[in-house]
């Protein structure tokens, strides 16, 4: 996926992500124009043992539609950012589920390295097998702090029964991806701690 974009994606440097979390992720831009993610900021997806499954393009232009394309023949069956997060969740038996992959880019940048994405706002029957497949104990839902976000937390706990512990922090913006990693701490810790799971 590498040789195909140019690593790290500038577009999401001048949004304020690392160089070293963009590299990690292989998060890069798009400029061949035989390709159909042109002028795209791709952002490559794996499944938990590291296979490419494919991808998701931010367009880099305001009057580009649509705002984001997958790759053809995506299912929602994987988490985001799982093949980089799967040994510190398996460590901890505690995992942050969060929307968007930005918002798993600054949980990690924020070293907060058992974070994945569930790629918008609901939970599907295939991540929640995985989920159980690699021994989580502890979900800390991070789903946008909005009325959609609201939602789907509910609708996590509903779909996922009593399989888990539930956390939902409190934070003062309407997702992590806004947050600076001064914040997520300092809003964070505090209750992560109360309740042991840092």
């Amino acid at each position: 996926v590498r040789t195909k974009i140019q690593v790290p994606s500038r577009y999401y440097l001048d949004r304020g992500f690392c160089s070293e979390t963009l590299d990690k992720f292989d998060v890069g831009d798009c400029t061949d124009k035989s390709k159909p993610m042109v002028n795209r900021a791709v952002v490559p997806i794996y499944d938990g043992q590291n296979n490419y499954v494919g991808c998701v393009g931010r367009a880099i232009y305001d009057n580009m539609k649509p705002k984001w394309l997958h790759s053809k023949g995506f299912k929602k069956h994987y988490f985001y950012g799982l093949n980089v997060a799967k040994d510190a969740i398996i460590k901890d038996k505690t995992v942050f589920l969060l929307e968007g992959q930005g918002d798993v880019w600054r949980m990690h940048e924020a070293g907060f390295t058992n974070s994945i994405g569930i790629f918008g706002s609901s939970l599907t029957d295939e991540q929640l097998v995985i989920l159980e497949e690699i021994g989580v104990m502890n979900i800390i839902i991070m789903t946008d702090y909005d009325e959609a976000g609201q939602k789907a937390a509910k609708q996590i706990v509903k779909k996922c029964g009593r399989r888990f512990n539930y956390y939902r922090p409190q934070i003062s913006k309407k997702d992590i991806g806004e947050m600076t990693i001064e914040q997520i701490h300092e809003e964070l810790n505090p209750q992560l701690q109360k309740d042991n799971l840092i």
